[in-house]
């Protein structure tokens, strides 16, 4: 290995040691820290091979995470692992796996049954529905799940 290959190396087994990265996002910031673009992609990818740099590992992790801090959809989680530097393709795979075990009708019942807590009591049911839905979406849940989840619990207030 060069010299600037194991200077890289150094410097990604230094940021390795502080959290994960993806392979993408460690060659950003090693190309930011001054290493050249070519090296940079070298490093990552003996990094990558010898296992100390994995997307998928680093994709569900993140992915378990979101759901265990609030409930999301699909949408979200495929957006917040994109923005870590995970390929598309595999994040919807990761997404898919670990929405699959868990029932997307009851997480986002569950967030609109939380958010209504702080909801006004003196809005009406229209307004308490968009602001439900709108929350929903803004989740990531599809928009026939959240008009399910909303119209659930608004039900529930109809008959409480």
């Amino acid at each position: 290995m060069s010299v600037e290959g194991e200077k890289a190396r150094r410097s990604a087994l230094k940021m390795l040691d502080r959290r994960a990265y993806s392979a993408r996002e460690l060659v950003q910031r090693l190309v930011k820290r001054g290493h050249d673009e070519e090296t940079s992609q070298a490093c990552v990818r003996a990094l990558a091979e010898a296992g100390a740099v994995d997307d998928r590992a680093l994709g569900e992790s993140v992915a378990r995470a979101e759901l265990a801090r609030i409930p999301a959809g699909r949408a979200l989680l495929e957006m917040k692992l994109v923005r870590r530097g995970i390929d598309r393709a595999l994040a919807g795979e990761i997404v898919r796996e670990a929405l699959s075990a868990r029932a997307a009708d009851e997480d986002a019942e569950d967030v609109a049954r939380r958010h209504l807590k702080s909801l006004a009591p003196t809005l009406g049911l229209d307004a308490v529905r968009r602001r439900l839905y709108g929350k929903l979406a803004r989740r990531g849940f599809a928009p026939d799940v959240a008009r399910g989840a909303v119209e659930r619990v608004v039900d529930g207030l109809n008959t409480d």
